[in-house]
């Protein structure tokens, strides 16, 4: 670590666990110092630290002192305050600074002002306060304008109690407002909004306040008054806008202006929205706001969740993970700073399933216009982590973003003690770190100047940090464009073109040419030139070319030419090369740098958020993806480089193989006869790298179809196994790492289905390549090996080819889970990922690597699978975990089906999944109702099992036995149930009506239900009707009339609310069947009719249902129904039956008068 020349001492605080790549990131390294030349009037003396104006110098960055000395009343401060006195410096970009050191004030000018005078330091004196005065509580704003270079400074400071003072000139020290803010809050923030008049250029400002709660107050400076006027600023309106303020209170209470509580984070001013208007964005609690303060009138125009931002990305770039499932993740918003593309937030995360590492993570947000961003525009993790502990939590949430150049994606992180160099679009920088750690020394504030960042440092006073730009080769200095400040970042670029090759650049017919012409002017700086090319190429409201011709310059840009060798000299196109390198290794970096800064060209004239889609592969593909695909190209090739010093002569083969196949242009017939060997020809062309995947796959099947001993055949497929690998995972690492990059600034575009080029279909396709070596891993490879180390290292590489297969399935998804009507093409991708899924895991199950098999199964949801493993491991303890993990997704009910379908109903009910909440929801569904019960009874709940039963014997059909007793089970669950409620009675009556209903089926003759071909046991349900035609029908030849008595008695199961049952009709029949028991023919002696007909079956049941009591009005047809029934065919119109009938009627008649 770095420690500007003072005595290092080590630092008892929070230890950085971070990785850098190629250099420590515990250690500011320099790689050359760089020597100082002191002016002739300087005297050189190495111990004094302020004679040598470089501190340290890397590749990258640059410390040094800046401006002059310090004043001499700062350093007396410095000097002579005691360690309890807190201080804190502010360095503003207008070129003041102050310092705060208990209730004194220093101002100075650190940079010479518009007449080139340094102004004197000024002591002013704050206001009284019982706490500690800090400088983010002070604004100073320098009021001179054109015509107007003796104004002088303003200043105004606030107390943490809301005491306003305010200096109209700091020039006069004890010349002074002081005004109180009426704030119960404690203030913590003050921000200075100016406004510059358009003819003179004199400032005018007002200030806004910021409490810790977030209270906003507008403090507005009346010049003529000498006062300043303060104003709470209107919130966001609640609930209670409709309601008049009076009533509100009276119902409510008082209710305060403003219902922003959250607390504070930061306050920055923004951009100017019009020559009145300016923004200014607010980080309160999880939420941003962005407000407009047009003079004395201010408007929340739209407010934001980037917590809630926060959470989703910082879940998928550092655990691959969805938010939602991650339980114990837990992020912090802490800082905010202004960029070109809108705000940079600043936050962190941790997850402590995983690890104690607390990550710290950087989110754009656009925010132009009044439309509320729905994500973040990029999204970044510094490779810098630190050990989280509870006690310690406030100093990790200490560090401060520092943005020096809005148009640069360099930014600073820092505390009191350490400056971290970062990126706010890259997650794969190296990070830089100084740190300040000398006996007494540290960061007492930050800031920035002219696009450089500065920090005041307690020994070394104002210090700054600068990007270092890359040395280009000396044989290409005439050609490399000179880079100014307005650049976007292009000085490590290695492109090759002079100023009169830019010129004919821009004049030329072809499209794509004048395109470069354009980018290159942005690179060196010539912005305006660039935006005129572009506008003249693609007007506004015309995007027919934009596509095709902004993707053909990528594409050309990673296959050109590397410009210094003479083998490629007659093969460079006009306008030069992206690259000047002879080492193959870094012409490849140079083009993926070159595709970055063209990226960012696209940006800043406006076309990136033109772009909308190309043909590819058959397909049409979002143009931003398809540029996104040329890097991780670029990035594919630099890894197989890498692996190809390692494997030479698998590579050159397959090289040689490919470059055989393929139709060779005129540049590579050329090319063969100028001393240039199959690398040079193949790592040229890089869009076409993918194709080595092919050839790589058809040599080695090749080698494992002839005789090769099982060792040679497992030393070939893990080295091809590490070539698939390593190229196809360091394209995904590079898409899932600059996946904001590649996304629109502006509206949402129509989704449009993606398949990248390493999961593309078809017999050429980078999915099938993988799946077929997969497959010979699997297959061929694995029953081969027995030494355990190259198993590992075959499952190992297994893993990492079927992550990559499903990666891509699960992009292709994502992309088409939206489209329109039905979704067929959804559905159909689907399958086929579920089929792949379980093809890819498979072999982790049979060779029982349960756990690389669930590494997969979790990541890619495959419930089958991980239901299976625990089931294999008898691992209940994981499935409980599994289902609380995967609950939203409908876990817990796929294990419950998976018991039942595998037919381990008893294991579902026994074990620990008999108490997931979850189990009785699914236990009531209709196909699972007949378990419910069980379920009920083991958990205590006879109401619920008394209720289930029930309704399981009123559905149920098939067999009177089951419905018998599933009745009685029901009863007795009732009889349990403790202090049952009156629906329990009214169940256990209905139980019982339906068990005598089943008794009369039970009770049918013998050779009734013989007759129906069944038994009693396996007879089915019958109705109250069916029984009763079965007792009085044909079927019961022998019917008697105790039978007759008992279809009488079923009357009373009849539903009489029924439309389609006629109860008059049944009785009818009844009596009808009565009747033709008997042959009436045969019944003579009409003096005596009683003594005739009394043996007949019909008064036999008569009689019978006389003496039991029945109401024979209720229960007999009259006699003129019965006569008119069809039932009794020729019988009704016998003079002898009919007087015997009606003579019977009549003497139950005089019956029932006496």
């Amino acid at each position: 670590m770095f420690t500007p020349r003072a005595l290092r001492s080590s630092r008892k605080s929070v230890t950085p666990n971070s990785s850098t790549g190629r250099r420590s990131s515990n250690l500011f390294t320099p790689r050359r110092r760089t020597s100082y030349a002191p002016n002739r009037n300087e005297s050189f003396n190495r111990s004094a630290l302020q004679t040598s104006r470089v501190l340290e110098e890397t590749a990258q960055h640059r410390l040094e002192v800046y401006g002059g000395t310090l004043p001499v009343s700062v350093t007396e401060a410095l000097a002579l305050s005691d360690k309890k006195t807190k201080i804190s410096v502010k360095i503003d970009p207008s070129g003041w600074a102050w310092l705060v050191c208990g209730r004194k004030l220093l101002v100075w000018s650190y940079k010479p002002n518009q007449s080139g005078k340094t102004l004197p330091c000024k002591e002013l004196s704050l206001p009284p306060t019982e706490s500690t005065h800090t400088a983010e509580l002070v604004v100073v704003v320098d009021r001179s304008g054109e015509h107007h270079h003796n104004i002088g400074a303003a200043c105004i400071a606030v107390s943490p109690e809301g005491v306003v003072r305010y200096w109209a000139n700091v020039a006069h020290d004890t010349t002074y407002v002081e005004v109180d803010a009426d704030v119960n809050e404690e203030c913590v923030s003050i921000i200075a909004m100016v406004k510059s008049h358009q003819i003179t250029m004199e400032r005018t400002f007002s200030c806004i306040l910021a409490t810790a709660t977030s209270t906003l107050l507008l403090l507005t400076p009346l010049q003529p008054q000498s006062t300043v006027r303060c104003r709470m600023m209107r919130g966001p309106q609640s609930m209670l806008a409709g309601i008049s303020r009076r009533m509100s209170s009276f119902i409510f209470g008082s209710v305060a202006t403003q219902s922003v509580t959250a607390p504070l984070h930061t306050i920055v001013p923004g951009e100017q929205l019009s020559p009145d208007v300016q923004a200014f964005y607010v980080l309160s609690g999880p939420n941003l706001q962005k407000w407009a303060l047009d003079g004395d009138t201010e408007h929340l125009l739209y407010q934001c969740n980037v917590e809630q931002f926060l959470r989703e990305n910082i879940a998928k770039t550092v655990w691959d993970q969805e938010a939602a499932y991650l339980d114990n993740l837990k992020v912090w918003v802490m800082d905010m700073k202004v960029t070109r593309d809108g705000v940079v937030i600043l936050g962190a995360g941790l997850n402590t399933d995983v690890s104690d590492d607390f990550h710290y993570a950087l989110g754009t947000l656009h925010t132009e216009g009044q439309d509320s961003p729905k994500s973040f525009l990029s999204f970044a993790v510094p490779k810098f982590t630190n050990t989280y502990e509870k006690e310690i939590e406030e100093q990790l949430l200490g560090y401060r973003l520092l943005l020096p150049n809005p148009n640069s994606p360099c930014a600073y992180l820092h505390d009191n003690r350490m400056v971290l160099c970062i990126s706010v679009s890259s997650s794969n920088d190296d990070v830089d770190k100084v740190e300040f750690q000398s006996p007494g020394n540290k960061l007492l504030g930050a800031g920035h100047t002219d696009c450089l960042a500065l920090f005041f440092s307690t020994v070394h006073g104002l210090v700054s940090i600068k990007e270092m730009q890359m040395k280009v080769d000396v044989s290409m200095t005439d050609s490399v464009l000179e880079a100014s400040s307005t650049s976007i970042a292009m000085e490590q670029s290695s492109l090759v073109c002079n100023a009169t090759q830019l010129e004919e650049l821009s004049m030329s017919e072809d499209k794509t040419v004048r395109l470069k012409a354009a980018f290159l002017n942005s690179c060196s700086g010539n912005l305006s030139q660039a935006q005129l090319i572009v506008d003249e190429l693609f007007p506004p409201g015309v995007n027919s070319d934009i596509d095709r011709l902004v993707t053909r310059l990528a594409q050309d840009m990673i296959d050109e030419f590397p410009a210094s060798d003479p083998r490629w000299a007659e093969s460079v196109h006009q306008g030069g090369s992206v690259t000047g390198s002879l080492i193959l290794m870094q012409q490849l970096e140079d083009k993926l740098k070159a595709h970055t800064y063209y990226v960012q060209f696209l940006k800043s004239v406006q076309l990136w958020d033109r772009l909308s889609s190309v043909s590819v592969r058959d397909s049409v593909m979002c143009t931003k993806l398809l540029l996104c695909e040329l890097a991780e190209k670029v990035v594919a090739a630099k890894a197989l480089r890498e692996v190809h010093t390692q494997h030479p002569g698998i590579v050159d083969a397959a090289i040689k193989h490919l470059l055989d196949s393929r139709v060779a242009d005129t540049a590579d017939r050329a090319a063969m006869t100028s001393g240039l060997i199959p690398q040079d020809l193949f790592y040229r062309q890089v869009s076409a790298i993918n194709g080595i995947l092919e050839h790589l796959l058809l040599l080695e099947e090749d080698a494992l179809g002839g005789s090769i001993m099982p060792q040679e055949l497992i030393a070939r497929v893990i080295v091809t196994n590490s070539i698939f690998c390593g190229m196809l995972s360091a394209a995904l690492q590079y898409r899932a790492s600059n996946e904001a990059m590649y996304q629109s600034h502006g509206q949402r575009q129509t989704q449009l289905e993606y398949v990248s080029w390493t999961h593309s279909a078809g017999p050429k396709g980078g999915r099938r390549w993988t799946c077929r070596q997969h497959a010979i891993t699997s297959e061929q490879a694995l029953p081969e090996a027995n030494d355990v180390k190259d198993r590992g290292a075959l499952f190992q590489q297994l893993l990492e080819l079927s992550d990559i297969v499903l990666d891509g399935y699960r992009s292709q998804l994502e992309s088409i889970k939206h489209g329109p009507g039905e979704n067929q093409r959804y559905l159909e991708v689907l399958r086929k990922y579920e089929q792949d899924r379980t093809t890819l895991i498979k072999p982790f199950m049979q060779y029982q690597q349960y756990e690389r098999a669930a590494s997969l199964a979790e990541k890619y949801c495959d419930m089958g699978a991980l239901v299976q493993i625990c089931e294999e491991t008898d691992n209940q303890e994981r499935l409980q975990r599994y289902m609380s993990q995967f609950q939203r997704m409908g876990f817990p009910e796929y294990v419950f089906k998976w018991y039942m379908n595998e037919g381990k109903r008893g294991k579902l009910l026994s074990s620990s999944l008999a108490s997931h909440p979850l189990l009785g929801r699914f236990l009531q569904t209709s196909e699972n109702q007949h378990l419910s019960w069980l379920h009920d009874v083991n958990a205590g709940d006879f109401f619920q099992a008394q209720s289930t039963l029930q309704s399981l014997a009123a559905e149920h059909r098939t067999f009177v036995a089951k419905k018998k007793t599933l009745l009685s089970l029901s009863k007795l669950a009732a009889y349990a149930v403790e202090d049952p409620p009156e629906s329990v009675h009214s169940n256990i009556e209905a139980i019982n009506r339906e068990l005598d209903l089943i008794l009369h089926q039970e009770q049918l003759p013998q050779d009734v239900v013989e007759g129906l071909g069944t038994d009693i046991d396996n007879m089915r349900v019958l109705s109250a009707k069916e029984i009763i035609d079965l007792y009085v029908g044909e079927f019961n030849v022998d019917a008697n009339e105790f039978d007759f008595m008992k279809a009488l008695d079923l009357l009373q199961f009849i539903n009489k609310e029924d439309e389609d049952v006629d109860c008059e009709d049944i009785l009818t029949h009844i009596w009808c069947c009565a009747i033709l028991k008997d042959d009436w023919s045969e019944i003579s002696r009409p003096d005596d009719p009683f003594e005739n007909c009394k043996d007949t079956v019909f008064f036999k049941t008569l009689e019978m249902a006389y003496m039991d009591g029945l109401d024979l009005t209720q229960c007999l047809p009259a006699v003129d129904r019965l006569l008119a029934a069809e039932e009794l065919g020729s019988l009704r119109d016998q003079v002898s039956f009919q007087f015997l009938l009606r003579a019977g009627y009549e003497h139950l008649e005089q019956i029932f008068d006496k």
